[in-house]
């Protein structure tokens, strides 16, 4: 009876060992298993992140080969636009002409309404013509180093020129002025300091309410009769003619000869302007100006200015 209970205790052991080992041994396969999917969903995850990245990538080189179509196309265009204006140019004022402005000589200059007429950009006039604002002389006659080296005029960029005057006038513009017109005129004497002489406001501007644009005409006598003539002819003639202070289109209403745009006598109205304000608004000098520079391009000069 005692070897039978042994052998018992030992298939005891035995099968708890052969039991322990296959536990043991699925234990292993469940962990090489989970090894296994985890390695696969890393892959896949990592080829998904792959072809997201180079998607990305795609779209972004494709959106900057579409701009940079865009881009050469638009200067492509500008390129023609120059072009064609450059031909019409010639064709207005002759292929010998090295500008599209009236030749002029040293002893035409000199006896021109304006003396001489430099060069320079908008913004270089404003400030030599503000350390200038307290002699009017030197403001309506800059000096220029070598006059003899200037023998074309040509027409001044009207729009660069109301974007300098839009930037010194900021502080003002854009106050409303119908709901509060002592704003303006306050904001209007604090600038006026600042201003070239051209530019400094009349005793009519800074006791009359009115357009703030007819602040931005380098013209004293001009803006004192816009304010003169009421608001309603006032605000015609600034959206029909005044193109150098409002956003208007430039249908040649004025044109500024040479780059002194601060001097009024560097300005021509056009024959049609002057044929509908000449008298009452536009004296008679504005036609005797508009004479002057049609004579420098050999046109008929206008009847009544003489």
């Amino acid at each position: 009876m005692c070897a039978a209970t042994a052998m018992k205790l030992e298939d005891i052991n035995s099968f708890a060992t052969e039991s322990l080992t296959m536990s043991e041994s699925g234990s292993e396969q469940n962990k090489q298993e989970k090894k296994r999917e985890y390695n696969r969903n890393a892959q896949r995850v990592f080829r998904q992140r792959r072809k997201e990245h180079l998607t990305k990538l795609e779209a972004a080189q494709k959106e900057a080969s579409n701009l940079q179509g865009e881009e050469l196309e638009r200067l492509r265009r500008e390129n023609v636009a120059l072009a064609q204006e450059n031909e019409s140019l010639r064709a207005a004022y002759g292929s010998s002409a090295s500008s599209p402005g009236p030749s002029i000589s040293s002893g035409d200059l000199k006896s021109s309404p304006s003396g001489y007429l430099p060069y320079g950009p908008p913004s270089a006039f404003l400030e030599a013509a503000a350390v200038a604002s307290l002699s009017p002389d030197a403001a309506l006659v800059p000096s220029v180093p070598d006059p003899t080296s200037l023998v074309v005029v040509v027409p001044n960029n009207i729009r660069e020129i109301r974007r300098s005057l839009h930037q010194l006038f900021t502080p003002i513009i854009n106050i409303p002025i119908i709901s509060d017109p002592q704003a303006h005129l306050t904001a209007l004497a604090s600038l006026a300091p600042a201003l070239p002489y051209s530019l400094k406001p009349t005793q009519l501007q800074l006791t009359t309410p009115h357009h703030a644009y007819i602040d931005l005409i380098p013209s004293p006598t001009l803006r004192d009769q816009l304010i003169a003539i009421g608001p309603a002819n006032c605000n015609t003639f600034l959206m029909e003619v005044c193109t150098i202070a409002c956003d208007i289109e430039d249908n040649g209403q004025m044109t500024i000869w040479g780059e002194d745009w601060l001097n009024e006598i560097s300005w021509e109205f056009s024959a049609a302007v002057l044929e509908r304000w000449g008298g009452w608004l536009l004296t008679n000098e504005w036609g005797q100006r508009a004479n002057f520079w049609r004579r420098q391009r050999g046109h008929p000069t206008l009847a009544g200015y003489d």
